[in-house]
């Protein structure tokens, strides 16, 4: 993975970035963009590296950052305003630092309700003699499993990366609204020199959102305490900051205010979705895999990245962690065989009571996680006299029947 921390951020912000990668997570006012599914769409980490950097001067965000190769290592590496590093090359100064960071290691979701136990943890890990996170690393799973209980292993675990973190899929809500602060404006020359940023922000939020205007508000807030409100709807819906303007400087040319203008909410009040044109065979590939890149973008983005892409497989034995959701589509060979699996796996899967009549083939014994509470599998391929083949499971900790599976 590739992994954009910022410490600090704003909802709006959040929203911009959107365009850049959908897998984007807003946790208590931090920041986390998995960049590695667009990486080859903005050509190279670079690109997309400084493009993030001048969305963050549009929305007036300091550039603090960290490029790392995990989310749960972020937090303990935010130790000073920029932090990049190379891909894969993230463990040995995380291993380095000191053995207090690491109240900051693991999932950002739980770290306030095990400051505590972390806190006190580490305090002891001082006394018996531990200085960096290497010194931690270099005990056995055993050693620190007695010494320090099972915070002791779930922290060995995360240092390591042999825990899977999936952070919360960010979704906009609410309506556009920019607001400035104009210091007594009084004419409309002024205030079309000062509209510019304002819808620059709104652009980058309607990017990230894939929307385009199609109707908006003005709300001038005058120092006389009168309130001046326009509305106006567009013919041609659009995302372009330089049409707004162009747009709001022929429907405001006759507009005239009593008193100095204090400040202007602009507000987006209707929107369509960014539909750059339909997919078409005669199109270029470059362009119908940036097509097919939008159309994926809001689907993860609505429906969870975990939900929706391309099957790539993993090297695991287990059936629910054999395959994941990516995007962009990569190829990549298994080297682990399995026997004849559903395409189609229940998620959780079902508890079930096979009856005689139908046909139960063995198919495979697996043996689950030592942290799982199903331990033991005994698969079969039910067969019954009507409907799908099932594939089912015996649980021997549990002594009961799942189905995990359709075939098709």
């Amino acid at each position: 993975m590739r992994i954009l921390f910022f410490p600090t951020t704003t909802p709006t912000f959040t929203e911009s970035v959107l365009s850049l990668t959908p897998k984007v997570s807003l946790i208590k006012n931090s920041l986390y963009l998995d960049i590695e599914p667009t990486i080859k769409l903005f050509k190279g980490e670079e690109n997309l590296f400084l493009k993030a950097m001048q969305l963050s001067e549009t929305f007036s965000l300091n550039s603090h950052f960290v490029m790392t190769d995990r989310p749960e290592w972020a937090q303990a590496l935010n130790t000073r305003p920029e932090v990049f590093f190379l891909p894969g090359k993230s463990t040995p100064p995380l291993l380095n630092l000191d053995i207090s960071r690491l109240e900051f290691i693991g999932d950002p979701q739980k770290l306030e309700e095990e400051k505590k136990e972390r806190t006190d943890l580490i305090r002891f890990m001082k006394r018996v003699g531990l200085k960096t996170i290497t010194d931690f690393t270099h005990l056995s799973a055993t050693a620190i499993g007695r010494r320090f209980g099972k915070m002791g292993v779930i922290l060995l675990d995360w240092v390591l990366g042999n825990r899977e973190l999936i952070l919360p899929t960010f979704v906009p809500e609410g309506l556009i609204q920019e607001r400035i602060e104009t210091e007594e404006l009084t004419s409309l020359e002024s205030l079309l020199h000062e509209l510019p940023p304002v819808l620059k922000r709104v652009e980058s939020r309607l990017i990230g959102r894939a929307q385009m205007v199609k109707s908006l508000d003005l709300n001038f807030h005058l120092e006389s305490r009168n309130k001046l409100q326009k509305q106006y709807s567009l013919s041609d819906p659009t995302q372009s900051s330089e049409v707004l303007l162009k747009l709001l400087r022929e429907l405001l040319s006759d507009l005239t205010w009593d008193s100095p203008l204090q400040s202007l909410e602009v507000s987006i009040t209707d929107t369509v979705p960014y539909t750059p044109g339909q997919l078409s065979l005669f199109e270029t590939g470059e362009s119908l895999f940036s097509d097919l890149s939008q159309y994926l973008t809001r689907l993860r983005a609505k429906f969870g990245d975990t939900q929706v892409g391309f099957p790539l497989l993993k090297e695991s034995y287990l059936p629910e962690k054999s395959w994941a959701p990516t995007w962009p589509p990569q190829e990549k060979e298994s080297s682990h065989s399995t026997p004849h699996r559903p395409l189609f796996l229940f998620t959780p899967p079902k508890l079930c009571h096979p009856l005689n009549s139908w046909k139960l083939i063995a198919s495979e014994n697996l043996m689950t996680e030592w942290w799982s509470s199903h331990g033991i599998r005994k698969y079969f391929i039910a067969i019954p006299p009507q409907g799908s083949r099932l594939w089912l499971y015996w649980d021997l900790e549990e002594k009961a029947w799942y189905a995990h599976g359709t075939f098709d």
